[in-house]
């Protein structure tokens, strides 16, 4: 019991901590993310993309690019390609592989600083047709990058018969995957102000809970739970961005509209989104370390609460059968 309630005065420390660091350097970010939201409404045409994704590959935007209509093709989770469409809609390819040793992507017809070809190329069919035949044990940089992109195409799944956790939805930018930034890193688990290089959200999604109540959902997503990355550690860098999300939201709320759904800023806002709970969710394998869960902590000087859970895989079966199977106590608040 001590050591439960030591880690919930750690954990109220970081919370302490991260409001400090954005009450510091306000002005910088607070005007930073009220441009970034305006203009991604300014631009809600690039939802039509104007060409069709290809197969085996995931299309993903960025907050970095919300003025430009690119969009960049991800395989594993790792970025092969940029997309541009112009505005007279033709469309041009970039390489984003570069040649080394850490994946085994080095055969790609087009490597990066190749010139951008034309979509409809045969340069940019042989592109296509290599991702296309890739074979699923391909090695890719990052094994998280894997995971989170699975994760991401699964929680967007739409039928529920083949759907492992249902009432679960990713949160999208331009009806596409992404990252959410935040102004600060958390690696290390300590807060620390970044600006515009700081880290940012694995997954950020909405979560029908079994009261009915739909919750926003900051996600950490993890491809090993092992001493040197403690799911206690995991939760406390989830804690850190969910902090900034909660404050982000009470000082411009505008950006709940986003996080509900809406691709424009007029109409009304969807009430149904809760404006004072934001579930904290470490997705990670099964494993022994030390943990956090099933906590309520409270963002002092906002009116949210945030509602630490866990959500495990058995990496046994995702590596072996490419599937997902769950537990942990974010099973326990979503309606299933």
């Amino acid at each position: 019991m001590a050591s439960n309630l030591n880690f919930v005065l750690i954990m109220e420390i970081v919370i302490e901590q991260t409001l400090q660091k954005l009450s510091e350097n306000y002005d910088e970010w607070n005007k930073r993310y009220e441009t970034y939201l305006k203009e991604i409404w300014q631009n809600e045409g690039k939802s039509n993309k104007a060409f069709r994704k290809p197969l085996n590959l995931s299309l993903y935007s960025t907050v970095g690019t919300r003025n430009e209509k690119c969009y960049f093709l991800r395989f594993k989770g790792q970025n092969v390609g940029k997309i541009t469409v112009s505005n007279s809609k033709e469309v041009k390819l970039n390489s984003l592989v570069a040649p080394g040793k850490f994946h085994e992507l080095g055969d790609c017809p087009i490597l990066k600083g190749h010139e951008a070809v034309e979509w409809h190329s045969e340069e940019a069919f042989n592109f296509r047709h290599y991702f296309k035949h890739k074979e699923e044990s391909t090695k890719t940089k990052s094994p998280e990058h894997f995971i989170e992109n699975r994760l991401l195409i699964e929680f967007r799944q739409r039928n529920g018969r083949i759907k492992q956790i249902r009432n679960i939805q990713p949160v999208l930018l331009h009806e596409l995957f992404f990252q959410m930034p935040t102004p600060l890193k958390a690696s290390d688990h300590v807060p620390k102000y970044s600006g515009k290089n700081g880290g940012g959200i694995d997954i950020i999604s909405r979560i029908r809970t079994k009261e009915g109540h739909i919750r926003l959902c900051v996600m950490e997503v993890k491809d090993e739970n092992e001493e040197k990355e403690t799911q206690k550690n995991a939760m406390s860098q989830a804690i850190i961005y969910a902090t900034f999300i909660a404050k982000l939201i009470e000082v411009q709320k505008d950006w709940l509209k986003f996080f509900s759904g809406h691709h424009r800023r007029s109409g009304k806002l969807s009430n149904s989104l809760d404006a004072k709970d934001i579930e904290v969710v470490t997705i990670m394998p099964i494993g022994g370390t030390e943990t956090f869960d099933k906590k309520d902590l409270s963002v002092m000087g906002t009116d949210y609460v945030l509602h630490c859970r866990t959500l495990y895989y058995d990496k046994y079966k995702f590596e072996n059968d490419n599937i997902f199977e769950f537990s942990g106590s974010l099973l326990e608040d979503i309606k299933l």
